[in-house]
């Protein structure tokens, strides 16, 4: 049991040391992470968030996933659902409108990512939440 327990410290230990918290990578990733959050709405790519941040795509990729666990793409694309979630829940826009105001200009694939994202289409999930959100106000 011991041996095990100094593995795992041994593992943890040594993960920690190949990336600093404080390292120039992971602040990147984290600038990353904000432009995503603030900006999802807005044509953004690993290239423009790149360009951004004065660095080159593919090692911006790298640190992001290093730091988050999940490709640029990724990021964005649940920041976009979850900004479509509280869309859809507000009922007054329609699936277009609210596709366009998380940042996707094709609807068909906004439903394909939403889908992915919550193994419901948008008007499912829709029907489903509204119903939940009124009977518990």
């Amino acid at each position: 049991m011991e041996l095990i327990l100094l593995l795992i410290l041994q593992q943890i230990s040594a993960a920690a040391s190949e990336q600093p918290a404080d390292s120039p990578g992971n602040a990147l990733a984290w600038k990353a992470q904000q432009i995503i959050h603030t900006q999802f709405h807005l044509p953004i790519s690993a290239s423009t968030l790149a360009k951004e941040l004065h660095c080159n795509a593919d090692y911006l990729g790298r640190v992001f996933r290093s730091a988050f666990r999940l490709t640029l793409t990724e990021a964005l694309h649940r920041q976009r659902v979850r900004a479509a979630e509280k869309l859809l829940i507000s009922g007054s826009l329609s699936l277009t409108e609210v596709a366009i105001k998380c940042g996707f200009n094709d609807v068909g694939y906004f439903r394909k990512i939403f889908r992915k994202h919550t193994s419901l289409t948008p008007a499912a999930w829709k029907r489903r939440y509204c119903k939940e959100h009124i009977n518990s106000a």
